[in-house]
């Protein structure tokens, strides 16, 4: 258990998705402890460790206490969709929760 105000180091890892790996998509995740009060980092904002893994920077502060939750949205490219792109979400809890 971590102290509100904690700052972590998030390592988001994915397994290839259809042969693609993280680096071949665009992502955003999302961590939350309540749905009303979240930080959100797009690919783009997070550190890339390798093509499977990149690191998020999140200080406790912004989104309170209790158990963090991360859901990540994947835009996978798939020509069976109009605009070439499938969504897919996945939610769980990150294993990290924060006191007052």
């Amino acid at each position: 258990m971590s102290s509100l105000g904690t700052e972590f180091k998030i390592n988001v890892h994915v397994e290839p998705i259809d042969g693609l790996h993280m680096s071949d998509y665009d992502f955003t995740c999302r961590f939350y402890v309540y749905t009303d009060r979240f930080v959100e980092f797009k690919k783009k904002d997070m550190i890339m460790v390798n093509q499977d893994n990149y690191i998020a920077c999140i200080n406790s502060e912004e989104i309170g206490s209790g158990n963090i939750k991360m859901q990540i949205t994947a835009l996978i490219p798939d020509v069976d969709f109009p605009n070439g792109l499938r969504t897919e979400k996945e939610t769980l809890y990150i294993g990290i929760k924060i006191s007052k």
